[in-house]
């Protein structure tokens, strides 16, 4: 960024926050000449209102203080305000396990309609895989604000057996990351998806070259 777009952004800082500081000290200015009357003076409306003039009091000393960081440093402004916004998005966007089930049955009704010689394997494998940990209980999601994870268990949770509900026997955090099978990221189970890529193109088709020997016999070699 050059000097004259920092410029540029400083300016149109200080022209947007100028207005919003101008109506904070009008309402401190109100408050502060706001009179209570005498018969509610020494009672709780009076003690009720002093703790809100101070939390406001405080309140505007923040924001004015924002303002004023915002309007001296625009670069770090603008940073700060990209990651909040980022952050606040990505929430917004953060996928549930309802939608992974979602994702998941419709990968599964996309299998069931490719004829089975040329359907991948791999996506095969990881969609009935993950059909038959649902049939288990054992998919946990754990949400994380920004995105999520799900995760395997070892049992389902209704399960009340010894080893299920012992705290010692529970999934430890060190070797937790060897559990994770997905990540949902802005409204996306990425690796779901991934496991799906060309779920159409069986790769052994091609590789296999049929070769006629003398008897007249087809024989399929990789």
């Amino acid at each position: 960024m050059s000097s004259q777009q920092i410029f540029q952004l400083s300016h149109k800082l200080r022209a947007t926050f100028k207005p919003l500081t101008s109506k904070f000290n009008e309402i401190g200015i109100k408050i502060r000449n706001y009179e209570m009357p005498e018969k509610v003076k020494g009672t709780f409306l009076e003690r009720w209102a002093k703790y809100w003039h101070g939390l406001y009091i405080d309140y505007k000393d923040v924001a004015l203080d924002v303002v004023k960081d915002c309007t001296e440093r625009p670069v770090h402004a603008t940073i700060y305000i990209t990651l909040l916004g980022s952050c606040f998005y990505s929430n917004r966007h953060n996928p549930d396990e309802t939608m992974f089930r979602e994702q998941l049955i419709q990968n599964s009704i996309k299998l069931i309609q490719v004829g089975e010689p040329i359907r991948n394997p791999v996506s095969v494998q990881h969609i009935k895989w993950l059909e038959r940990c649902y049939n288990e209980g054992l998919i946990r999601r754990l949400n994380l604000g920004v995105l999520s994870l799900i995760w395997l268990d070892n049992y389902d949770k209704y399960c009340s057996s010894y080893k299920a509900v012992c705290p010692y026997l529970k999934p430890r955090y060190i070797t937790f990351y060897e559990r994770i099978v997905d990540v949902g990221f802005l409204g996306k189970w990425w690796i779901l998806d991934r496991k799906m890529k060309d779920y159409d193109v069986n790769e052994a088709e091609f590789c296999v070259a049929e070769t006629v020997n003398n008897t007249g016999t087809v024989s399929a070699t990789c």
